[in-house]
């Protein structure tokens, strides 16, 4: 097992190790008032078969009472305590994966199918609770017990804490690495064969249409069928595993019980020992291994924890596309939101061919600039770059005359209203989704902001009005309401940016002039980029950019490129059905 990916591990726990020490102590007390128990029990039993007087049966009831409740309390807190702990520090690794995930996001994440990063953050971080109740502290446990325990056989002889010492070795060594000679892959494969199961039932449940319209619903079954049946197959050999490392390590501890045994008899007829104690010593011995019998599936959850402890630092380890300077925090002025773009080059990947190349414009505060283009222009990329979403190689962007890898992330979010070309709908209530853009707002900002982006017609016929779930991604809306919802959100944010990536991509024509026209009122004072392959609502726009491959083949107004008679006008004459000109 890689010591890296251990060592972080363990470095995780660090903030959490009082909690994680007290669990310890908590479980030597457990196992160390059931050895008690059982000791004491056979001591009373054993004495009050040769019925002395009360007096000597005194102290071995008391003892028996003490031990079971110390018992039953230790155990109580033991499990409390430790798991309290871990939950809480489950709960820490989660939110610090989805830290590591939020910079990464979007084009970071096209190596994660979607139902892979759910299974990492969710069923790996899961099973790193076994790392630490089941791997961790057996070890710790039996350590201490087997000191506590010998320290008690001492008074009776060194060969038992040598009898002792070689079944715990024999428990919780040497079976483990017998067992970790079979199915090592078995422990290693399951969480990879757990995220492959998740990502075809999560792809299984978002293409349900389009696997029932295409006639392929029962091939996806059996695709699901089959990662399942693995996944099932891994568990019973786990299982089967786990079952037989508990049956040796009990039979190892009921052989090294009949060892004190033959070892206490001859002691008892030489008059060595007491014969009330032979049952107490081999009792005793017997219920200590409750500390070290974990230890036989040890390797089976350690090798489980590798695989999604490397599957979760693949996650925080990946490099982000784009990089902040956190040592210069400046956050935007109010009132200078000017954009100034100078020869930006980008492309996805080193060597790959340039997605922008040499791109320069200017746009004033309040100023309104159309970017259109062909489809793989370059517009999309264009978005992603001023969003701080890709990482540009060559050129210089400026807001407020301040460089834009200078601009603290959440300054940029802050005073930037965004509507992409698959905004997101959350599965919750119309006013929970329009409170992302502003959590404070009251019902009556809502309403002036559904209001103003045509949505209030709607909202009549809703049966729940604000409180109206609306479906996973909206799909109880249409297309052209469920873009309507995200112009409201940009409203109820108020920024004095937008960027408008395709907002009418996929609406109808009558739609589309409809949300242009809430659009045109959205922009009213506002620094706004539109980005769009469709041709409708450009009059008012200051500048028209025509991008094509990547670079800028023609700019102006909407009057200037119709009359230029170029890549526009070309791209003007089709979108309104008009015939070529000869």
């Amino acid at each position: 097992m890689s010591g890296g990916v251990l060592g972080r591990l363990f470095r995780l726990i660090l903030p959490s190790w009082p909690a994680m020490l007290a669990a310890c102590l908590f479980g030597l007390a457990t196992i160390g008032a059931n050895v008690g128990l059982m000791a004491t029990a056979a001591y009373l039993i054993s004495a009050a078969a040769l019925h002395p007087t009360m007096d000597v049966l005194y102290l071995p009831v008391i003892g028996v009472r003490f031990f079971g409740l110390l018992r039953a309390v230790a155990r109580y807190f033991e499990r409390y305590v430790s798991h309290d702990a871990t939950f809480r520090l489950l709960a820490t690794i989660r939110s610090w994966i989805y830290g590591c995930l939020e910079p990464l996001a979007p084009s970071g994440l096209t190596a994660f199918r979607s139902g892979e990063i759910f299974s990492r953050i969710v069923s790996d971080v899961e099973t790193l609770k076994f790392f630490y109740l089941r791997v961790l502290f057996p070890p710790i446990v039996a350590i201490l017990v087997l000191l506590a325990v010998s320290l008690w056989l001492s008074l009776f002889g060194t060969s038992f804490i040598v009898l002792l010492s070689a079944g715990f070795f024999a428990v919780g060594v040497i079976l483990p690495l017998t067992l970790c000679k079979v199915g090592t892959n078995d422990s290693s494969q399951l969480p990879k064969s757990r995220a492959l199961l998740t990502t075809r039932l999560v792809d299984s449940i978002r293409g349900m249409r389009d696997l029932a319209s295409f006639n392929q619903t029962e091939r996806q079954t059996e695709l699901v069928k089959l990662a399942s049946d693995t996944y099932s197959q891994l568990q019973n050999h786990t299982a089967a595993r786990s079952g037989l490392g508990n049956a040796l390590g009990s039979l190892i501890a009921n052989l090294t019980m009949v060892g004190a045994l033959l070892l206490a008899i001859p002691l008892v007829r030489s008059g060595q020992l007491d014969g009330v104690m032979l049952a107490a010593v081999a009792l005793g011995i017997q219920s200590s291994f409750e500390a070290v019998l974990p230890m036989t599936t040890i390797h089976h959850y350690q090798q489980e924890a590798y695989a999604a402890g490397q599957r979760l630092f693949a996650i925080a380890d990946a490099k982000p596309p784009v990089s902040f300077d956190f040592s210069r925090e400046i956050f935007l002025p109010p009132d200078s939101f000017s954009l100034s773009v100078r020869n930006l080059r980008f492309r996805y990947q080193e060597n790959s061919p340039w997605v922008l190349d040499d791109v320069s414009f200017d746009l004033p505060a309040g100023g309104r600039l159309a970017i259109v283009g062909p489809s793989g222009a370059g517009k999309s990329s264009l978005a992603q770059v001023l969003l701080r979403l890709g990482e540009y190689s060559a050129g210089q962007i400026l807001l407020g005359g301040t460089d834009l890898r200078h601009i603290h992330p959440e300054a940029l979010r802050r005073n930037c209203g965004i509507l992409l070309q698959n905004d997101h709908l959350f599965n919750a209530t119309l006013a929970e989704n329009l409170r992302l853009a502003n959590p404070t707002a009251s019902d009556e900002e809502l309403l002036s902001a559904i209001n103003k982006a045509g949505l209030d017609s709607i909202l009549a016929t809703l049966p729940d009005g604000l409180d109206t779930w609306i479906g996973e991604n909206g799909s109880a809306l249409s297309g052209g309401e469920r873009r309507r919802v995200s112009i409201a959100r940009i409203l109820l944010k108020n920024s004095p940016l937008l960027i408008l990536d395709e907002p009418t991509a996929g609406l109808d024509s009558i739609t589309e002039r409809q949300i242009m026209a809430s659009i045109n009122s959205l922009m009213l004072g506002k620094s706004t980029i539109l980005i769009t392959h469709r041709l409708t609502g450009l009059d008012s726009m200051d500048e028209i950019l025509v991008l094509d491959q990547g670079k800028i083949a023609e700019r102006g107004r909407l009057d200037d490129l119709i009359s230029a008679k170029g890549l526009f006008y070309t791209m003007w004459r089709l979108q309104n059905d008009l015939i070529p000109e000869n």
